[in-house]
């Protein structure tokens, strides 16, 4: 193996990357500064639904449209899957949307990406900032572990199980999540630790649709929230009609990444066919 080949100079050229990825990108103007309406115009508005404690939701969103979450009473996460409603082999890719952006902290002004590198979703508004795209929604396991092998908790494999079955789809499609109001980081020894200071009633994401959606929401806690955040509280869903992304949208220009993930999108949309 040549001194180029090992591990260290692949972390290296990683790296590098990043900080050249990073530079150019500060030179940008960021979309993170960009807010929607704190509140919604009534007329606006197209589907309001709480989802329960423990339970989940699915829904179609056309491209052009936003999903708001709101979490009244800070709950400690609600987990979230997305598919391509035109083509619901391609998905929401956790691992892409951290790599190609260079960072796990997702947010406001960041992409939700699917696994072809086009753009499922634009994180256009965010009051928490702390959303967790690596460690996954809560399992059977994961709750035994947590609240005691006979407790009847409900999860979120379970419930992502049951929305994928209404949705016309099958285990297989059920896969990697990202769990919004989870604030996760590491130790000083790079263990993933949960921020109970972090979250504040009525914390809200919108999720503005790049192309028609499949959704499914699932309220159950992360598997790393403490057990004081077991499921007692609904959450809100609200999808309201705002705009697809412009020429001039800051979401698009927003770093080099964006650029090439909105190009693939838009070839989908290029023979006129619409969202709307």
């Amino acid at each position: 193996m040549s001194t180029t080949d090992t591990p260290e100079a692949y972390r290296q050229r990683y790296f590098e990357l990043k900080a050249h990825a990073q530079e150019s990108n500060a030179r940008r103007p960021s979309a993170s500064r960009h807010t929607n309406p704190r509140v919604i115009p009534g007329e606006e508005i197209r589907t309001a639904e709480d989802i329960p404690a423990g339970w989940y939701w699915t829904t179609a969103i056309k491209r052009g449209t936003t999903l708001r979450i709101i979490n009244p009473a800070a709950t400690g996460g609600v987990s979230v899957l997305i598919w391509n409603a035109d083509d619901t082999s391609e998905r929401f890719n956790p691992a892409d949307t951290i790599k190609v952006q260079w960072t796990a902290r997702i947010g406001a002004g960041k992409l939700l990406l699917s696994d072809m590198g086009r753009v499922l979703a634009s994180i256009t508004d965010d009051s928490c900032g702390m959303h967790d795209c690596v460690a996954g929604g809560s399992t059977p396991e994961s709750n035994a572990r947590k609240f005691g092998a006979g407790a009847n908790v409900r999860n979120t494999r379970d419930n992502f199980l049951l929305a994928a079955g209404k949705l016309g789809l099958g285990p297989r499609d059920v896969g990697p999540c990202i769990t919004f109001f989870a604030p996760v980081t590491t130790d000083s020894t790079g263990r993933f630790v949960w921020r109970d200071d972090a979250l504040k009633p009525g914390d809200h994401v919108d999720l503005r649709a790049e192309m028609n959606l499949l959704m499914a929401l699932s309220n159950c806690p992360h598997p790393l929230a403490p057990v004081s955040h077991s499921p007692e509280h609904a959450v809100q869903a609200v999808v309201w009609h705002s705009l697809t992304a412009q020429e001039d949208d800051p979401f698009r220009y927003a770093t080099e990444e964006a650029v090439r993930a909105f190009e693939n999108t838009d070839a989908m949309f290029s023979n006129g066919r619409s969202g709307s």
